[in-house]
């Protein structure tokens, strides 16, 4: 049997009893989308990648909690979730900041187009970290609106509104850039 054809929920059951092959095979579905959530929440690369190792460390200590009608995206970015939100609290505590990077927007930038990054970067600098967390699990990972929600701790209008609001303003920002396009 191919285990690649398994959902993620089934993987992580068998993960219990076969614990190398499932595991990696979660590991690598996850690899990137994870990676990116984690650097679009501020942390440099270097930090990204030890938070995202930290993540899949708890992630597999903690297989044998995994509740079989829960869905493994979810467990596993409520995990990636606390992990940033742990860091990010060590970091105020130590008297660090954290900068919104290029690399926490959708792509790359191409020519021309650093004046409208420079306007999406200083929109998000004014998004707190459980917004902005928000918005990247929706737009960036595809999570449901009331999923996403239940992760930053937020009721799905609560998130919503606030999908609505940062949106309308990252667009408000924007607008003069595009009318210079024009």
């Amino acid at each position: 049997m191919d285990l690649r054809q398994l959902t993620d929920e089934q993987l992580a059951l068998r993960a219990r009893s076969e614990p190398r092959v499932a595991f990696e095979i979660l590991f690598e579905r996850y690899r990137g989308p994870l990676y990116n959530f984690i650097l679009r929440q501020g942390a440099d690369e270097a930090r990204a990648d030890d938070l995202f190792q930290v993540t899949f460390f708890k992630v597999f200590r903690a297989l044998a909690s995994f509740r079989e009608e829960a869905r493994f995206k979810t467990w596993l970015y409520t995990i990636a979730i606390n992990a940033v939100n742990d860091d990010r609290r060590s970091a105020q505590r130590r008297g660090t900041t954290t900068e919104i990077r290029d690399t926490m927007l959708v792509g790359e930038p191409v020519l021309g187009q650093h004046e409208e990054v420079a306007c999406v970067k200083a929109a998000l600098e004014h998004v707190s970290p459980r917004h902005r967390q928000l918005f990247a699990l929706v737009r960036f990972q595809g999570m449901p609106i009331a999923e996403a929600a239940r992760l930053v701790g937020m009721t799905p209008s609560a998130a919503k509104v606030t999908l609505f609001r940062t949106t309308k303003r990252i667009g408000e920002l924007l607008a003069p850039v595009r009318e210079n396009e024009s």
